[in-house]
Parts: structure tokens; C-alpha cells; sequence
């Protein structure tokens, strides 16, 4: 309604009062504005004689108060005219001319079919040929985990080997690119700087390398639920736990390769994103150790090489849900269990008789979230908080990320 009446009074101004363009316009603003200044000043030009008799003559003629009565009233109430009727063609294509769309405006029409556009074939992965780079972040500290100095039987989980310091900072710049609008392949560089101040040592190398490969089968559509397969390697790149010497290093990977391969599902409910993942991880596990531990059986504690580790796999499931508060600022929760299955160590003891040594299975379970801003140019930060729910995690997990290339 307030365009087709600032439209309206565009029209009136230029064909029943025959102003210039630029007059109009100023009067315009200044109606818009509320600005109660003498209509003299505004369209001078066309009743300059009116206003000068006006000043100059303290009892304008009948014709004249007529006139500019008349004139005031149109100003006045010219909305509730907007929609009246017009006989005259051509006062109704000029009309037509001030309604339609200006340059660089789309039409209702135009708009409709961008807007559809837009929504079709709408992948949530990067499009063909574009290439992001983004820069991750997490801090960790262990207040009431301590190194696992002893195998106990049934007692320990293949995590608590990696447990080797109190403050853990990783950081990783992941690389993607769209092979197609539906397939991309991913790359996670990482770099850990661990802190053990009771050991009082300070390391900082490479992690583990993960290679990834993400495929959307079909476009997302509101109010369906859309899969989203990947998979993924990781590769052994830092600091084995397996290879290090005890109290003098501190490993900054998890010593063997693993694959993981899973499916994510989200629904979208505008303003509302609902999803949930599935993956199942296979940790090949590693042999040819020559490392000092102590294992205790029988209720003795007895020194021994480990020889070989046969890792359990591990099931992983995450269901969450993300709310869009504004345009650019949206809120994310999430709740993640992992199960990771026995794994066996084999070792050799001093009179060098083999043993097997079987740790527990281990749960494991956090809740997550995340802040999340959006601009304009694709430029977004995340901003997340990780509480652990289950023992044998850190204390403490926040983290951030943020685009490097967009």
C-alpha cells in the first residue's frame, strides 16, 4: 500500500499539476518526512502567483482561498484516492509506467522465479569447482584424568593410553572441494600442542592426517528428511603412542590408520533444522611394538613389552537440533555416544612367554553447543562448548571455527 501510494502521488504531481520530475521527488521526501514547510516552497514554480498574492495581500480573493484549498486537500488525503478510478487513458498508462518495477527492480514474477531457483537443486555441500579452506580450534584440559601407567584387566580402555597430558590445544585447517554440486572430497591438516606440567613436558607436531569424501544423493527440500553419506580415512601422521618413550614424549596421534563411513540425515522446519548421524569406524590396529608397560595379573604387577594392538571398532550416533534465532545468528545442540569396542594387546613378559591382555569395552558420551554467525559476504565463526557426560573424556572442550577462504 505505501509503494502503490508514493507511486500515486508521483503521478499526481506530474500529470494533474504538470510539475517537473525533480519537484515532485523533493516534495515527495518532504511529505515522507512529516515536514510541515509552506507548499509555496515546494511547487513555486507552478503557483508562484497564488503564494506571491498571498504575501503580499492580507485578503486573498474567494478564487484564490478556493484554489488552495482545494490543493491542500488533495495533499492531504491522497491515500484514501490511491485506489479511485481513472477515466482518462493516458492518466492510467502513466500509472502503469510510475508502478512498474525501475531499472535495476525485479517484477513480483521475476522474483518468484529467482526465489524458486534459489531452492532448486538446493545441496548443502559446496558447488562444483569451489574450493573453501577453514580454520578449526579446541582447547582441552584433563583435571581428573591421569596417565594410565598400569593394564588393568578389563579396567582400561584404549583411550586412556593417548591421556598423556593435562592441556591439549589442536588446531586443523581443513581444505574442500566441490568435484560436483552434490560430491565433495575433503583434507584435515592438523597441529596439537600438548602440556603435561607434572611430567613438565611441552609438545608440539603434527596430528593425524583424515582424508573425506561427502555425497549428497538428492537436493534438500523443507519439510523432508535428507541423507548426506561419508567417508573417511585417517591416517597415521603424528606421534604414535606406541612409539614414544614414557614420561620423556607425548604422542599427538593415535598410532594406527582408521575408516569410517556413515550417513547423516536432516530435516529441515523452518526456522528449525532437526538431524542426526550414524557412522561405524574400523581401527586396523598395529603390530611390531617394542614398548615397556606394566600389566597387572593376578593381582602382581609385571613388567612386559607390548608387541601388538588388535583395536576394537567403534559405533558413533549424534542427534542434535539448530534454530536460526535471526538471519545471522543461529544456536545448535547436539548429543553424541560413541561405543568402542574391546581391543586386545598382546605382550611378552620377562621370561618371554606371550600374554593377552583384553581391555574394556568403553562409553563414551558429551553434549555439545554451538553458536554460530553468519555474514552477508559467506563469512561465518562458530563458537562451541563441549560437556563431557561420561568419565575418561576432558573436563573441558571449547572450541572455534572460522573461514580462511570463501
Amino acid at each position: 500500500m505505501h509503494y502503490y501510494t508514493r507511486s500515486f502521488r508521483k503521478f499526481f504531481c506530474r500529470t494533474l499539476l504538470k510539475t517537473s520530475k525533480n519537484t515532485a521527488k523533493k516534495w515527495e521526501g518532504q511529505h515522507k518526512e512529516g515536514n510541515l514547510l509552506r507548499k509555496h516552497e515546494y511547487f513555486h514554480t507552478v503557483f508562484s502567483r497564488c503564494f506571491v498574492d498571498a504575501k503580499t495581500n492580507p485578503q486573498p480573493s474567494e478564487r484564490m482561498m478556493n484554489i488552495a484549498g482545494f490543493v491542500l486537500f488533495v495533499f492531504f488525503f491522497t491515500p484514501h484516492i490511491a485506489t479511485a478510478d481513472f477515466d482518462d487513458a493516458n492518466n492510467k498508462e502513466s500509472l502503469k509506467q510510475l508502478l512498474a518495477p525501475q531499472e535495476g527492480e525485479n517484477s513480483s514474477e521475476e522474483s518468484v522465479k529467482e526465489l524458486f531457483s534459489k531452492t532448486e537443486d538446493n545441496y548443502s555441500l559446496l558447488d562444483k569447482g569451489k574450493f573453501t579452506a577453514s580454520l578449526d580450534a579446541e582447547y582441552s584440559y584433563y583435571g581428573s584424568v591421569s596417565p594410565v601407567t598400569l593394564f588393568l584387566y578389563g579396567r582400561f580402555s584404549i583411550q586412556d593410553i593417548t591421556l598423556d597430558s593435562e592441556r591439549v590445544i589442536s588446531t586443523s585447517v581443513s581444505l574442500d572441494y566441490g568435484i560436483s554440486n552434490n560430491i565433495n572430497l575433503g583434507l584435515s591438516l592438523p597441529f596439537v600442542v600438548k602440556d603435561n606440567e607434572q611430567e613438565g613436558l611441552t609438545t608440539t607436531d603434527i596430528g593425524d592426517t583424515q582424508i573425506s569424501l561427502r555425497w549428497q544423493p538428492r537436493p534438500s527440500v523443507v519439510g523432508e528428511i535428507t541423507p548426506l553419506l561419508f567417508f573417511s580415512i585417517s591416517a597415521p601422521t603424528g606421534e604414535s603412542p606406541y612409539e614414544i618413550k614414557s614420561g620423556e614424549e607425548q604422542a599427538t596421534g593415535q598410532g594406527f590408520p582408521s575408516y569410517t563411513f556413515g550417513a547423516t540425515f536432516f530435516k529441515i522446519f523452518d526456522p528449525l533444522v532437526s538431524f542426526g548421524s550414524l557412522s561405524y569406524s574400523h581401527n586396523t590396529g598395529m603390530d611390531n611394538i617394542d614398548q615397556l608397560h606394566s600389566f597387572f595379573i593376578n593381582d602382581e604387577v609385571q613388567p612386559g613389552l607390548l608387541k601388538e594392538i588388535e583395536a576394537g571398532d567403534g559405533i558413533s550416533a549424534t542427534v542434535g537440533l539448530s534454530y536460526a534465532i535471526t538471519y545471522s545468528f543461529t544456536l545448535t545442540m547436539q548429543y553424541q555416544h560413541s561405543i568402542t569396542q574391546r581391543s586386545t594387546f598382546i605382550w611378552q613378559d620377562v621370561s618371554r612367554n606371550i600374554q593377552e591382555t583384553k581391555s574394556a569395552t568403553y562409553d563414551s558420551a558429551l553434549a555439545k553447543v554451538t553458536a554460530g554467525w553468519k555474514g552477508d559476504d559467506g563469512h561465518y565463526f562458530n563458537l562451541y562448548l563441549s560437556r563431557p557426560l561420561t568419565d575418561g573424556q576432558a573436563d573441558i572442550m571449547i572450541g572455534m571455527s572460522m573461514p580462511l577462504i570463501y
